[in-house]
């Protein structure tokens, strides 16, 4: 999974630009499923929707369908959201082994594709 997600990462780059956030992860009482928290500049308010069905529309075209039911959340955030800020203390690459509390959300396990950690 965390490789056809680093293909999407690479999609989105070219397509739309940088990124300020864009991890995967295992929390709370889904151990078994996926999160996807995703962040960047060009990301609003007024265009969370939008941004949300383009995610959404690389997953299910890059996944076959028992992988997208392996991801349970899709978040789309802007850089101020607390989530964002306490998974951006991780760098780019980061993998996330053992449990940690962030923003009240147990994650179990998780990777973190891209982290501007300057942003």
């Amino acid at each position: 999974m965390v490789e056809k997600f680093k293909k999407i990462l690479g999609t989105i780059v070219k397509e739309k630009g940088k990124i300020t956030l864009f991890a995967i992860l295992k929390m709370d009482d889904l151990t078994d499923r996926w999160t996807v928290i995703f962040s960047a500049p060009w990301v609003a308010e007024s265009t969370l929707k939008d941004n949300f069905a383009y995610l959404r529309d690389l997953i299910t075209k890059e996944f076959a369908s028992d992988e997208v039911n392996l991801i349970s959340r899709l978040g789309i955030f802007t850089k101020d959201e607390h989530i964002v800020q306490s998974l951006l203390v991780y760098k780019s690459g980061s993998e996330i082994k053992e449990d940690v509390k962030i923003n009240g959300n147990i994650i179990h396990e998780g990777y973190v594709l891209e982290s501007a950690s300057n942003a």
